[in-house]
């Protein structure tokens, strides 16, 4: 069973980089280091070794299952992105947002505002 289909989300939380590489890996669903890297190019500018250690980092915190083929170590994410991006958020929520009225209306505020973008296929 893979662990996509037992795990919740770790507990160790990902810096704004790792969540950039993990939507990649999410789209891709299976990659190599070089396939990730390839991907990142298109808006980054790291290296390598950047995107290795990164990877490496994510796998340690049990973001990513890792599968050897040969030399070559595939990545794959070990947590659906729906739950991910959903742990996420509430995190956010209660840390930043509160229990506050005037903070949950800011929150409806920006929400109906991204609705709106939304719907304008923005």
């Amino acid at each position: 069973m893979s662990r996509q289909d037992q795990s919740p989300t770790p507990k160790e939380r990902l810096s704004p980089a790792e969540w950039q590489l993990m939507r990649i890996c999410w789209r891709l669903g299976r990659a190599n280091v070089r396939q990730v890297l390839r991907e990142d190019l298109k808006t980054h500018i790291r290296d390598y070794r950047t995107i290795l250690t990164f990877m490496t980092r994510m796998a340690n915190k049990g973001w990513l299952d890792v599968e050897k083929e040969g030399n070559t170590n595939y990545y794959i994410p070990a947590v659906e992105q729906s739950q991910a991006l959903e742990e996420e958020i509430r995190q956010f929520l209660d840390h930043v947002v509160g229990p506050e009225p005037e903070n949950r209306e800011v929150l409806r505020k920006v929400l109906a505002e991204l609705t709106s973008r939304d719907r304008q296929g923005r």
